[in-house]
């Protein structure tokens, strides 16, 4: 019996400082600034789903066309109006699964969305849009990732709402959810409501 009081103090010690460390770690989550998009793309807390305001002045770009190389998707083509870019690929999973969200977007014609194929093979991009039906109005490819680098996109899908001055206001991380298309519209109203 007494061999086996130093291993029971051991193990108590161990639980102790297991309960203590996790219990530190957990109170260091909840407090992330979720303001910070690395740290709310980083936290898997639930109530971090969602739009989340940000203020990311655009560079004037100009990038290829998918389906016409004299045509470019430049900051041009969102000035004066509200809109939203969605970054995808043919070969995401998670893109595949919110593209029905963007065509019932589309299909209510209260903004204009314009997609950038993000590292993808133009002719995978073609026969992606092809096979699933092409919500956007335009589509830019950045296969190099140098536009996204820039504007500082790590994965796809990741969805932007631009204000009237070709900035991102406000920025979706993931795939797209049955919620989000209110969300974009309830902004774009109150956007209409104060103009």
């Amino acid at each position: 019996m007494k061999k086996f009081i130093p291993f029971t103090i051991l193990v108590i010690l161990i639980v102790i400082i297991a309960t203590s460390t996790y219990n530190i770690n957990n109170k260091d989550n909840h407090s992330e600034n979720l303001s910070d998009p690395e740290s709310w793309r980083n936290s898997s807390n639930e109530e971090n789903i969602g739009f989340q305001k940000v203020n990311l002045n655009l560079p004037d770009f100009s990038i290829k066309d998918l389906y016409n190389n004299k045509i470019k998707f430049s900051k041009k083509d969102l000035l004066g109006k509200y809109s939203v870019i969605n970054f995808f690929a043919s070969w995401c999973t998670t893109c595949h699964a919110e593209h029905h969200l963007l065509l019932k977007l589309q299909q209510e014609n209260i903004v204009d969305i314009y997609g950038i194929a993000w590292r993808d093979i133009d002719a995978n991009t073609k026969k992606y849009l092809q096979e699933n039906q092409n919500p956007y109005k335009k589509v830019a490819t950045d296969s190099s990732g140098l536009f996204t680098k820039i504007a500082k996109v790590e994965a796809v899908p990741e969805t932007w709402i631009i204000d009237k001055n070709g900035n991102v206001v406000m920025r979706y991380y993931g795939n797209l959810q049955e919620f989000s298309i209110d969300e974009i519209k309830d902004f774009l109203l109150s956007k209409q409501n104060i103009n």
